[in-house]
């Protein structure tokens, strides 16, 4: 009879590749495993517990607290419940019901999305804040949008007027100050994501509140600031066309004292996450010179308005585009094409009709937009599809 003696280094290695999930303790059987959803939930909270307590091993602890995890599971569940367990202190609680939480925020978060592929992006419907909290850091080496313009327009009346449900929509009435912190929770969100050297562009204007003009964006300015954000560029958008008629006050009071300006700019600032050395603060350090010739920009009409900070470019008039004011597609282009290359990852936290987005695609990036009100994404993924079947149909 054979006999096979378990010290040999043969036999070692043999049992050691061999050796089966269900005999690895669970911090190897997490660490060896290609998909953590193949770990047993005993295995995981053992994992937390890490032992048991006398007369009680951690397996049968965990199994105990997960039979009573499950049958509460649509309730609150304390830290005082917890350590009723034998085994389980306040310190082992904390972890669990922390672990809890995490679960659950972000099952609520992407059981709130919807979101749609279509061409190189994804539009999704939702709050940017929750959405942004599922991409992982230094992910995005781009962002143009232009914020919601604190009380200006009620989009969800707004909608209400496409759809016929009302004839007119009436702003809705927020503070200052909740919408200063509804943008920098979400514009420090978005520093988290865009890899360093990469930019943050946005199209803001002042604004109107109680019947005087905010400073809004330089205001906003020192807000970015503050997260961490650093300007880098001021860009003043001149429309052709002046919607209002402030201007008219002169000619019908021809004195001083009566001057009030048509309003036909708005604003377009750069910020930038700063590189980790300084000659990493740019979007080109890493690229090849490959990379760069195929990237390589037409300048044959750069000496007009792009070679300066005031781009003169027409607004959209308001039967081009069901949103109520949308910037230029003109405007999503220049900013794409100056600071991102092909491939790379654009994103728009306020979409709205997925100007951006359609740009982006035009100009061979990848993009994501986020928007709260699904008509707008909807209409978005209807133009880009029209553009991608066009793009298809003639290639």
């Amino acid at each position: 009879m054979l006999k096979v003696h378990f010290s040999t280094p043969f036999v070692r290695r043999f049992f050691k590749n061999k050796k089966l999930m269900s005999e690895l303790k669970p911090r190897e059987k997490l660490l060896e495993s290609k998909d953590p959803k193949t770990v047993p939930t005993e295995d995981l909270l053992a994992i937390i517990l890490g032992h048991g307590t006398k007369g009680k091993n951690v397996f049968d602890l965990t199994k105990e607290v997960i039979h009573f995890l499950r049958e509460n599971m649509d309730k609150d569940i304390s830290v005082a419940d917890l350590v009723n367990f034998e085994g389980i202190g306040e310190a082992k609680a904390l972890q669990i019901i922390s672990a809890l939480e995490i679960g659950k925020r972000f099952y609520k978060q992407k059981s709130k999305m919807q979101v749609r592929k279509i061409g190189s992006g994804r539009l999704i419907v939702g709050d940017c804040l929750d959405v942004m909290q599922t991409v992982p850091d230094n992910e995005i080496i781009l962002a143009f949008t232009s914020p919601p313009y604190h009380n200006a327009i009620n989009y969800e009346d707004q909608i209400k007027k496409l759809d016929g449900e009302i004839r007119y929509w009436e702003r809705k009435e927020i503070s200052y100050e909740y919408y200063k912190n509804f943008l920098t929770d979400r514009f420090k969100e978005l520093y988290r994501i865009i890899k360093p050297g990469g930019h943050n562009v946005v199209n803001i204007s002042p604004i109107a509140w109680k019947g005087k003009r905010m400073a809004l964006p330089f205001h906003f300015v020192s807000w970015m600031e503050s997260i961490g954000w650093v300007f880098k560029e001021d860009i003043v958008w001149e429309k052709e066309i002046a919607r209002d008629r402030r201007s008219g006050v002169l000619m019908q009071h021809p004195y001083p004292g009566y001057y009030y300006p048509s309003l036909v700019a708005e604003y377009v600032f750069v910020f930038q996450k700063q590189g980790e050395k300084e000659n990493q603060n740019n979007v080109y350090y890493f690229r090849s010179r490959e990379e760069k010739e195929k990237n390589k920009l037409d300048l044959s009409d750069y000496q007009g308005d792009k070679s300066k900070n005031i781009w003169k470019i027409r607004p959209v008039a308001p039967q081009e585009n069901i949103h109520p004011c949308p910037f230029p597609l003109e405007l999503a282009k220049r900013t794409i094409e100056f600071y991102s290359y092909k491939n790379d990852t654009v994103i728009d936290i306020f979409a709205g009709s997925g100007q951006t987005n359609l740009a982006a695609e035009m100009l061979g990036r990848k993009h994501i937009g986020i928007d709260t009100q699904e008509t707008y994404i909807n209409y978005a993924v209807e133009r880009i599809k029209k553009w991608v079947d066009h793009k298809n149909n003639t290639a």
